[in-house]
């Protein structure tokens, strides 16, 4: 998930010394993709999950054609 992806990155910048000011932006940046994950999931029904670099789900009906 994008979350994961930031959270990631922030990690790596607060291992390097002199990046403390960009860790605390992408952490700002990782609680506000986190918050949209759980809205999308909460208003379709399903969790999101990367496929190819995108963010998708399934559709909360599927249509079935007999």
């Amino acid at each position: 998930m994008l979350s994961d992806s930031i959270r990631i990155l922030r990690q790596s910048k607060e291992s390097e010394s002199g990046k403390v000011g960009e860790a605390l932006i992408l952490r700002g940046f990782e609680i506000e993709a986190r918050n949209m994950e759980e809205r999308l999931q909460q208003i379709t029904g399903r969790p999101h999950v990367p496929l190819d670099g995108n963010l998708v789900s399934q559709p909360e009906r599927e249509v079935v054609q007999p």
